[in-house]
């Protein structure tokens, strides 16, 4: 009988743990996928810089900007005043109108700077205006009427005249006065303080052109400044206009070269009878307009291209502009600038 007891009561137990709830079963620990490491990018090559054109003189177009002083130097441009001396060697060359009507010439020297340069003559009221494009030039000249000695001295201009440098003027024994006077501008450049150097004056240089394959052929100009005819003749081996004497003849410099320029740049300019500037003899001299705007004629590589100049404050750029507003270019080497009135007699062929 208690065997049977045993029995029933381990069936019971065994009953009663079946009829619990179940056993927890331990979840299963998620696995971790591991990330992909990123695959290396190659860097994007960055565009290399493009190669910067080394800055040149852009008073010519050619060499490297010049580290001295900007110099104008008035010069005689009458038959007495010839042959000139150091004017082979300008970066730029004016041919102004003066009283009586002839020239003078304002010779711009930055590039090179000779010993003797000359002969020296006198200021006029339209110098300032002129050389304002510069900055602050220094202007050589011999002397002038007060009217346009004071213009000079309250202008943007360097009065480096004689008296106020009168070590590096001296006068050829071997010409008479007043055509004898001379400058030395290297000298002059040594001495001077707080004067422009080159810089941006409106000129663009290219050594070709496109317009210049539709541009009329030219082999020989004549333009009238005041009452001077100013010739020039193209020679196409060395590709530079030649300046002639009224005989056809070359003109030449004291030390025999040619005078001559790739460019002849004719900006037409308004000329008025200046009544504050008059000379020894009582002749009023005239004043052209540098700032305005006006016909332009451009000869280059034997052509000629045609448009408009403008210039809007005496501080201000001078704009060579064709008939699509596009700037002209100069064939690099410099140039020379006639300044003739308007209606002055023009012509080429």
């Amino acid at each position: 009988m208690r065997r049977v007891c045993l029995v029933l009561i381990a069936v019971a137990l065994a009953a009663g743990c079946s009829s619990g709830a179940p056993a927890a079963v331990p979840s299963p620990t998620p696995s971790r996928t591991p990330s992909p490491t990123p695959a290396p990018t190659t860097p994007v090559p960055k565009p290399a810089p493009k190669p910067v054109a080394p800055a040149v003189n852009p008073l010519t177009g050619v060499g490297a900007v010049p580290r001295r002083p900007v110099i104008a130097v008035k010069i005689d441009d009458t038959a007495d005043g010839r042959p000139q001396l150091g004017l082979e060697y300008a970066d730029l060359v004016y041919v102004e109108q003066v009283e009586a009507g002839v020239t003078r010439l304002v010779a711009v020297f930055a590039g090179r700077q000779p010993a003797v340069v000359g002969p020296v003559r006198s200021v006029r009221n339209s110098d300032p205006e002129l050389l304002a494009a510069y900055g602050r030039p220094a202007l050589a000249y011999s002397g002038g009427a007060g009217a346009p000695v004071a213009r000079l001295r309250h202008s943007t201009v360097v009065d480096a005249g004689p008296q106020r440098q009168g070590g590096v003027y001296r006068r050829l024994g071997s010409r008479v006065a007043p055509y004898n006077l001379v400058v030395n501008t290297a000298a002059l450049a040594a001495r001077l303080h707080g004067v422009s150097g080159p810089h941006d004056i409106g000129l663009r240089w290219a050594h070709t052109d496109p317009r210049l394959a539709r541009a009329r052929k030219v082999g020989a100009v004549s333009v009238t400044v005041g009452k001077t005819r100013v010739d020039f003749r193209w020679d196409a081996p060395t590709r530079r206009w030649l300046l002639l004497n009224r005989d056809g003849t070359l003109r030449r410099a004291a030390s025999g070269r040619p005078i001559s320029t790739p460019n002849l740049v004719v900006p037409v300019s308004r000329a008025r009878i200046d009544p504050t500037d008059v000379d020894v003899l009582g002749t009023p001299s005239v004043y052209t307009s540098t700032v305005g705007t006006g016909r332009l004629l451009v000869f280059r590589d034997g052509r000629v291209l045609t448009g408009s100049w403008a210039r809007a404050r005496p501080a201000g750029r001078t704009s060579y502009l064709d008939a699509d507003r596009k700037p002209i270019t100069l064939d690099p080497g410099g140039a020379w600038v006639l300044l003739a009135a308007t209606g002055a007699p023009v012509s080429y062929r």
